[in-house]
């Protein structure tokens, strides 16, 4: 995720539009992180790590189009300077669609075709050092780092740790925050946005969406069945919940997270936990 979570942002000026080549007044967009403008057919997005996006740009800029992969993804604008990044902000080309809760099946496709294409794709360096909570809450869990959490949270640790098999899966470039970043139109293919890097287990994604679907957006558990095809969900799940309950509690280090906010939001994921008691 961005590392400007959280932050205040200034709105992108006039100028900065028309350096990516719109003449349009940059409009906030709704949902997200609201750091995110819309001018004319691009998107201006303000800059966290400058590493990060200049990478991502490179890569995704050089995968195959939609017609090959059946996937619409982010494709980056260079400013009039040839650069990705002009004023703290970079810009992409505005993907139509909505967002839209359930249909999992399709998404579990579409992440499946999006992790085709990256699957080639060398682990960065920027991956290896320390870039937030989402970043340390990947690596707790994925046994990469130790859990080291007060109470609150080591109460819905001591319920996932029994669970915890050994991962013996090749690792990829994934994308760590699924949920809520898909697009779908009535004509086009479905899209995969805001993509947050972390090399993890195939299929690692797909169970943290897998715990976000329970929690976020209280799924009828008769649609989760398709999960159940994703190979190595049921290892990989008690990892996605881990995640999540541990970014609240670096969110707390991070972003001064109201603590008492922090565990609430921590304590929900309990109903992802019952759920794989009983289903996997």
């Amino acid at each position: 995720m961005d590392t400007n979570y959280g932050k205040k942002t200034t709105p992108p000026a006039q100028l900065i539009a028309e350096s990516f080549g719109s003449r349009k007044k940059p409009v906030l967009l709704k949902g997200g992180q609201c750091t995110t403008y819309i001018s004319g057919n691009i998107v201006l997005k303000p800059v966290g790590r400058a590493e990060s996006l200049i990478w991502k740009a490179e890569v995704f800029n050089n995968l195959p189009e939609v017609s090959v992969s059946g996937v619409r993804f982010t494709k980056y604008i260079k400013s009039i300077y040839n650069t990705w990044i002009h004023e703290g902000y970079s810009a992409c080309f505005f993907l139509a669609g909505k967002h839209v809760s359930g249909k999992y099946k399709e998404k579990l496709k579409a992440s499946r075709e999006y992790h085709k294409l990256l699957k080639n794709i060398k682990k960065p360096s920027f991956l290896d050092v320390p870039g937030g909570p989402w970043s340390t809450a990947n690596k707790v869990a994925l046994g990469e780092k130790e859990f080291d959490y007060d109470q609150d949270f080591l109460d819905l640790y001591n319920q996932i740790k029994p669970h915890l098999e050994p991962l013996d899966i090749n690792k990829q470039l994934i994308h760590a925050d699924l949920s809520g970043n898909f697009l779908f139109d009535e004509i086009l293919p479905p899209a995969i946005i805001d993509f947050s890097p972390a090399w993890a287990p195939n299929g690692f994604a797909e169970a943290i969406m897998l715990a976000d679907a329970i929690v976020w957006e209280n799924a009828d558990y008769k649609d989760l069945e398709v999960f159940k095809k994703v190979p190595n969900i049921g290892k990989l799940a008690w990892r996605g919940i881990l995640t999540r309950i541990v970014e609240q509690a670096e969110h707390i280090k991070w972003f001064d997270k109201d603590r008492a906010l922090a565990v609430k939001d921590a304590r929900a994921f309990q109903k992802a936990i019952d759920y794989l008691k009983v289903n996997y």
